[in-house]
């Protein structure tokens, strides 16, 4: 499902030049048997697939097509989101390295070009599009679940720099990183909220350990780090001390606004094809029941990407606020996980497997990475705390230590 039929005439010429560019420079992926296309370098190792991408993404920054909504002045284009989206279809069909740069581009730049100094902004963007920086966030901790704010890895000043020690959790990619924006603990005498700071760390800088995870789909996207006597400087603090809880905000209402929007890594297909082809290779192409499923999928489908044209443009505009990212979020993360679901019912037994099945759809696969849909990036739960109370204007949840100084609050 494209949005090309809609799009107005500059929009069309943008969407004609970037596929032409396309076809002209960048190999094609490969298609499953259920026409789905293949996710690129499966087997090669992680520093050849690296490699590969930030020589890729430094083509297309030449070409204009990385940053397509960042300013001018740091090496985007100054286009709108209709322009992004447009280069996002026509891209879906080649190996252009979209998932490696997601998170850089789409919540770290952006939050950067929000919060960070002129400095910052000058040196580190450009970089960013360009490949030479992959970013992520250094947010969860072992011991804080969903309080974010609760976190203990603390910065303690030493004159010009800080000095970092603590624990990260759940980080996406931290193993091929460059950079991090990580929260950390300035001020332990006022509340919670209020005496934290954000930085920018190297993660080359010594004292950090990252470890990947092995997850339960045998994968090992996410890490921990562990921040040991680790020296950043001061110019490396977004914003001003012990504010760094606006940033923090901000930070998540990007993703999760960004995540509704597009689907995030993991962008929703906006067709069914898999499905259909799944329904024939299954011999249940005749049975109703089977096709009221897949037939309830795209609709699912198209609703929310009706939602997410409709509310990203609102955000975009100052129409509607950045909480309201949260709705995109959780429609988007129960769509997948409902797709999943489907796909392997569809499967049946035959789908039960770590390999492709013999249909070439990876059900397992695809069925246990949408299990943390609703985990990653905020629970549901708190995102519907959040849509309650910052966009819609419900009371807040009681917190009794809100108020209290962050020495006094009892933690493990």
């Amino acid at each position: 499902m494209s949005t090309e039929g809609l799009e107005s005439s500059d929009v069309r010429r943008f969407r004609l030049k970037a596929r032409e560019w396309l076809q002209a420079n960048v190999p094609r992926l490969e298609r499953a048997d259920d026409g789905a296309c293949l996710p690129p370098d499966r087997d090669e190792p992680e520093k050849t697939r690296i490699d590969f991408a930030r020589q890729t993404q430094a083509q297309v920054f030449e070409a204009g097509y990385a940053g397509i909504t960042y300013p001018v002045e740091y090496g985007g284009a100054g286009l709108s989101l209709d322009h992004e989206r447009a280069y996002l279809e026509e891209s879906a069909d080649y190996n252009v390295p979209t998932q490696v740069f997601a998170v850089s581009l789409n919540i770290l730049g952006k939050t950067l070009l929000k919060y960070g100094s002129a400095q910052q902004k000058l040196h580190h963007l450009p970089r960013m599009l360009r490949g030479d920086e992959i970013w992520l966030q250094l947010l969860s901790e072992p011991s804080g679940g969903s309080d974010l704010a609760g976190l203990v890895t603390r910065a303690d000043r030493d004159g010009d720099v800080y000095i970092l020690n603590g624990q990260k959790t759940w980080s996406t990619g931290a193993d091929s990183a460059d950079f991090a924006m990580c929260p950390a603990r300035t001020s332990w005498d006022v509340p919670k909220h209020k005496g934290i700071s954000m930085f920018i760390v190297d993660l080359q800088l010594p004292g950090i350990e990252v470890r990947p995870i092995k997850q339960i789909n045998s994968e090992s996207d996410f890490c921990e780090e562990f921040l040991t006597d680790v020296v950043v400087p001061s110019d490396c603090m977004i914003g001003d001390e012990n504010e760094g809880w606006r940033v923090v905000r901000g930070l998540l209402e990007i993703e999760h606004e960004w995540v509704g929007r597009t689907g995030g890594v993991y962008m929703p297909r906006t067709d069914v094809d898999d499905l259909v082809a799944l329904l024939k290779q299954r011999g249940l192409d005749k049975d109703s029941g089977a096709r009221r499923q897949v037939a309830a999928i795209f609709t699912l489908q198209a609703a929310q990407r009706a939602l997410a044209i409709r509310v990203g443009q609102a955000i975009a505009d100052g129409h509607l606020t950045p909480a309201h990212g949260g709705l995109l979020k959780l429609g988007n993360d129960t769509l997948r996980q409902r797709r999943s679901e489907t796909a392997l019912t569809l499967a049946g037994s035959s789908g039960i497997t770590w390999e492709p099945a013999a249909f070439g759809h990876e059900c397992t696969a695809i069925y246990l990475r949408a299990r943390s849909a609703s985990i990653a990036g905020g629970t549901a739960e708190i995102q519907r705390n959040n849509v309650s109370e910052r966009a819609l204007g419900l009371p807040r949840e009681p917190d009794a230590d809100r108020d209290r100084p962050f020495s006094e609050v009892p933690r493990n």
